[in-house]
């Protein structure tokens, strides 16, 4: 089994590689398209149109997408994502 990462936004192991080391991955159970060039889960985020990591944990948790727009493109968690 290849070994995966957690995503930052929803926490689901949909990484190949962790997040630090990975720039445009799009997870898809949440939506959160990777920004390792943000410095803080406050910083908005230019590859996620401007939304903050924490607001998209926000999202994630409320509505289940890191964004509302984003919703039509997300999946449920496989079981080998679960952790």
């Amino acid at each position: 089994m290849v070994k995966k990462y957690p995503c930052p936004c929803c926490g689901f192991y949909t990484y190949k590689v962790p997040a630090n080391e990975d720039c445009g991955f799009i997870c898809p159970v949440c939506f959160w398209e990777n920004d390792s060039f943000i410095i803080s889960d406050e910083e908005p985020s230019c590859s996620n149109g401007g939304i903050t990591l924490n607001k998209a944990r926000e999202n994630y948790s409320v509505f289940g997408a890191c964004s509302r727009d984003m919703i039509e493109y997300v999946r449920p968690p496989k079981q080998e994502e679960l952790g």
